[in-house]
């Protein structure tokens, strides 16, 4: 079945009342974000026993994934091959993809709906579309805006925190799902969600369902929070439930680390898809590598033996740059300089290049170290810590950055509880750290249209009349790719 999506009709007075009754019911946080209001009602509730007695302990986020479905790792490979169709666009997390496909397969007499399987990241805002709902016969993937719980998110600043499987907490729970039975409740059609994991055990007693809600919106802003439902827009509500009822899986994770299918050959994380086509917008929905073949990704200068993890931090610049910030593709005007070839590469050849600019940089920043730090005794206090400014991680970034570049997601008021150097920091985090490095670089190039300037550059290590400049070392490590030469 393909998910058709009916879009009403709206005159242009109904038009004006739903933009007159978003404004009114949004309100502005400090940061400027709208947010929508909570759903004023409680959930049904379920007179059932719970399905697993067991008892559950809340859980806050100190960690990218839950419920690691993989345990055979030479049956997993030619699992995820036969599925290596899912998510052309590369825009699921990787990780929860992963362990969703085999948990599906592994456990696939238990679905009867194999039309779907659907992913729920919680590491992303509600202001983001963070409900992948991926057709398990087409490949392609549909995602669309969700609720968390209210007890979730205590600040109701779109990130849910703390998650639990207590009955009357108020807060959503991660695990796998089975979709059930469809009724009637207080928000209309809804559907009933089974737990298949000791962290959500008590969805059907708690009446952890689906259902559409006037609190949840198709646009860019921190949704209203439900009293632990994955919530959707009414104007998808009917159209979810249909596809999704009858025994699919849905998989609610944390999964802070990159997008895209996973892949099955070689290391893990080692090729991406090629595309030659000039013609991307920079959307995170972009459609880089859909229909083309196989790249194979020219090591970056940090990869070694006996750092395998860095391995992982190439593929994922790799994929940002091609989905997130591919504006950079499009090359700054001094990019000849770093990678004479330049201007002949195909789309991967060039943000590979990027990816080893990025790697360079790191070098002479960091070390190459995620947990490096310095005190930088010439900025005075950080507005975001009230401490003085560190530049810290990968590319020596520091929290103030997140006033003027919102796409950098270091999350201060998590930090300050943990060590200065704990790997836990959102900060130190190198997928976080890199993301947000390279919309900082993205920006000085829409700016500056130069890798290396004399003003108006973040770091010191590219700055042309800096003495701390690593220009020549840099241009070095980029040109050594060899489509670079």
């Amino acid at each position: 079945m393909t998910i058709a999506v009916k879009r009403p009709k709206f005159s242009v007075r109904s038009s004006i009342m739903l933009t007159t009754f978003i404004a009114l019911t949004a309100c502005a946080q400090s940061n400027g974000d709208k947010v929508l209001p909570d759903d004023p009602q409680n959930e049904q509730a379920v007179e059932l026993p719970s399905t697993d007695p067991a008892t559950d302990t809340s859980q806050t986020v100190d960690s990218g994934t839950t419920n690691n479905a993989t345990t055979d790792t030479s049956s997993d490979a030619a699992i995820l091959a036969k599925y290596d169709h899912l998510d052309p666009e590369r825009v699921v997390p990787t990780e929860a993809l992963t362990n969703a496909i085999l948990y599906f397969e592994k456990n696939k007499s238990s679905f009867k709906n194999q039309n779907y399987i659907s992913v729920i990241n919680f590491a992303q805002s509600s202001k983001e579309k963070r409900f992948y709902i991926i057709d398990l016969n087409k490949g392609s993937v549909w995602a669309i805006h969700v609720a968390h719980g209210k007890n979730s998110d205590a600040d109701h600043n779109g990130y849910a925190e703390s998650f639990s499987n207590t009955p009357g907490s108020n807060k959503s729970s991660l695990g796998y799902y089975k979709t059930a039975e469809t009724y009637s409740g207080s928000h209309g059609l809804s559907l009933r969600l089974d737990g298949l994991s000791t962290t959500n055990s008590n969805a059907r007693s708690r009446a952890i369902v689906i259902h559409g809600a006037s609190y949840v919106s198709e646009q860019s802003v921190i949704q209203g929070r439900s009293w632990g439902c994955p919530a959707v827009t009414m104007e998808y509500r009917d159209t979810v439930i249909n596809a999704l009822k009858g025994g699919s899986l849905i998989y609610a994770v944390v999964d802070k680390g990159g997008k895209g299918m996973p892949q099955t050959a070689g290391s893990p994380g080692s090729t991406v898809t090629d595309n030659t086509d000039t013609g991307s917008t920079g959307s995170s929905n972009s459609t880089v590598g859909s229909e083309a073949s196989t790249y194979k990704m020219s090591a970056l200068a940090w990869e070694s033996s006996s750092h395998p993890e860095r391995k992982a931090w190439s593929t994922y610049l790799q994929k940002i740059i091609l989905n997130d910030w591919s504006s950079l593709i499009n090359g700054a005007t001094d990019m000849y300089k770093f990678c004479p070839k330049y201007s002949s590469l195909s789309k991967n050849q060039k943000a590979n290049a990027w990816a080893q600019l990025f790697a360079a940089m790191s070098k002479y920043e960091s070390g190459w170290s995620p947990t490096s730090r310095m005190h930088e005794t010439t900025m005075g206090t950080d507005p975001i810590t009230k401490k003085p400014v560190y530049s810290e991680g990968l590319l020596q970034l520091s929290y103030q950055d997140i006033q003027w570049a919102k796409y950098c997601k270091f999350d201060w008021s998590k930090d300050k509880n943990l060590s200065s150097t704990s790997p836990k920091k959102t900060i130190l985090d190198p997928y976080i750290n890199l993301h947000c490095g390279v919309g900082i670089m993205a920006d000085q190039i829409k700016r500056k249209s130069m890798i290396a300037v004399s003003s108006g550059a973040y770091w010191a290590v590219i700055k042309t009349n800096n003495s701390h400049n690593k220009l020549t070392s840099i241009k070095s490590i980029v040109k050594s790719l060899p489509f670079c030469q």
